[in-house]
């Protein structure tokens, strides 16, 4: 029985260890000894001087770890980074949506959990608290060890300036050396005794400095800008039996300022940091959901800045507005009106009310309006696990493909390409001077064997990009070949194109001058290069047909 005791003890250690190596991405041999040995005298400590002792504590501390590890695969497959204690508690409601409707992504890798099973199930069967004693003098001369060699580990972290007490002191900056160094869990306690409070999660916001916007136009055009779910840069290229998946969204790179690639932000409040970081100009936090900060006035929304001029501004999405409780955030922006599912007087379709309804909606409400306004649609159709489409269109082209995920996949980008084209066409033939903007939010969080996705992994930080095009009234033609744009970049163009002269604090750049842009993005404590993204970018990007 003892023996069964040390495997499971050895297998456990082992499954936290790859665990937290996997998150990490780290692959080096030193590494890996690293965090194996040093996971085993803390999971030694914890089991053989307290869980053993109990088969209640052992049971209930082992389906601990198995709904932590599951929980914490899961948002890291889909966020590539790590879960923080006051967001999850915050999305609540939004997690258990997802639940709801089937978007969770599914991966292999959370199998990772229960690879001990085997050897757990019988520690528990054949559980004998006179084996347990008989393991007394075993289990304190381990205990003892165990505890001693994790203070010569943080001797040799603090000696290197990195143990627990100095990444305290520079964090969230540190996150990546906490969790490389002490694991996931001692991370999320951290943030959580850190970023307990409000007034203390704000002031992690970084604007930038003052940029001052020169107005080239004084006639103030209308705007629409329509943010598209789970569309990233490699989705416009893809191809199937030779046919464009998205013709008119390929066809429109030729035919609009398309910038192929354009940095997104994808954090901890998941779909909502897109237009987060779009409106307000500014890099959306990693350890909470910066939409639902109470307290936060959004003081640098430019869609504000739009309203004290003229404009008429309104939101739109087919969710229910109380997802993300954009419904306070938006008013709280400057929009005049937010049109959710409910307001628009919608039904549910699958998941939200379908894309081709809402811009149906839109249409109307610009055949009603007085210019000038602007308009930001969020778009939902297309969201993981892509199976709202199947509810109300089908593309048999698709049907051969085996694999559910990405016939389904391929259905839902062929709808969005459909109804887009139909939606900006109405937009151009309304008779009002509108410029378009159209991008994407995330990537689809496919699994790598069935989509390559547009996303890089630099310096730890897993970066996307997502296209973007810009429709003139004049129907200008430019395509950007040496850089990146990024979500920081929306709000001065869009502020320079309405003509408005204004300070504007941001380390974006007004997409209408390339050869003025600042020269790096800001992205998790690190400034990245522009030009230098766009080499790594484009040299992996997939341009041909993806395999089916």
């Amino acid at each position: 029985m003892q023996i069964v005791y040390f495997l499971f003890l050895l297998v456990n250690s082992a499954k936290i260890a790859i665990f937290n190596l996997f998150l990490l991405n780290e692959r080096k041999p030193a590494m890996i000894l690293y965090k194996f040995v040093y996971t085993f005298f803390w999971m030694t400590f914890i089991y053989l001087g307290l869980i053993f002792n109990s088969m209640i504590l052992l049971i209930g501390f082992y389906l601990f770890q198995l709904i932590y590890l599951n929980i914490c695969m899961s948002y890291f497959n889909f966020y590539s980074y790590f879960l923080h204690l006051p967001q999850s508690i915050k999305l609540i409601r939004e997690s258990l949506d997802v639940v709801r409707h089937k978007s969770v992504p599914r991966n292999a890798n959370q199998l990772l959990a229960v690879m001990d099973l085997p050897l757990f199930l019988p520690a528990v069967i054949l559980y004998d608290q006179n084996v347990i004693l008989e393991m007394e003098y075993y289990a304190n001369f381990s205990v003892f060890t165990s505890l001693v060699l994790i203070l010569l580990f943080e001797l040799f972290h603090g000696l290197k300036r990195k143990s627990l007490f100095h990444l305290v002191r520079t964090y969230p900056g540190s996150e990546l050396e906490v969790v490389s160094n002490y694991g996931t869990l001692i991370n999320l306690l951290i943030d959580f005794c850190l970023f307990h409070r409000y007034d203390k999660i704000t002031r992690q916001f970084d604007y930038g400095k003052p940029l001052v916007l020169k107005g080239k136009k004084r006639n103030k055009p209308n705007f629409v800008v329509i943010q598209l779910e789970s569309l990233d840069s490699n989705a416009i290229h893809l191809c199937y039996q030779g046919k464009s998946v998205m013709p008119f969204l390929h066809s429109l790179s030729e035919e609009s300022i398309y910038y192929p690639f354009m940095l997104n932000y994808h954090k901890a409040g998941g779909t909502s940091d897109a237009e987060f970081s779009i409106i307000n100009s500014v890099e959306p936090l990693s350890n909470f959901p910066s939409i639902k900060i109470p307290s936060y006035h959004y003081k640098n929304s430019f869609v504000r800045l739009l309203s004290e001029n003229a404009y008429h501004t309104a939101v739109f999405h087919g969710n229910q507005g109380s997802y993300y409780q954009r419904d306070k955030a938006f008013m709280k922006m400057g929009f005049d009106k937010f049109y959710d599912i409910k307001e628009m007087n919608l039904k549910e379709v699958g998941w939200g009310a379908p894309d081709h309804e809402v811009f149906q909606f839109v249409i109307d409400q610009i055949r009603k309006q007085t210019p000038p306004f602007f308009y930001y649609i969020i778009s939902m159709s297309n969201h993981c696990r892509f199976t709202n489409a199947n509810c109300y269109y089908q593309n048999h082209e698709y049907q051969s493909i085996k694999n559910n995920d990405l016939k389904n996949f391929y259905n839902s980008l062929s709808y969005v390409d459909t109804t887009l084209k139909t939606f900006v066409e109405q937009v151009r033939s309304s008779g009002e001077e509108t410029t378009i903007m159209i991008l994407g939010d995330h990537t689809p969080g496919l699994q790598k064997n069935l989509y390559r996705e547009a996303s890089l992994k630099i310096e730890q930080r897993h970066l996307e990009f997502v296209p973007l095009y810009i429709i003139t009234p004049e129907r200008s033609i430019y395509r950007q070949n040496e850089i990146v744009a990024s979500f920081l970049d929306i709000a001065p163009t869009v502020l320079e194109l309405a003509g408005i002269d204004t300070e504007y604090t941001t380390y974006g750049s007004s997409l209408l001058s390339p050869n003025c842009l600042k020269e790096t993005i800001p992205y998790r404590g690190y400034f990245f290069d522009r030009r230098q993204l766009y080499k790594e970018i484009e040299k992996i990007s997939s341009k041909e047909k993806q395999p089916v």
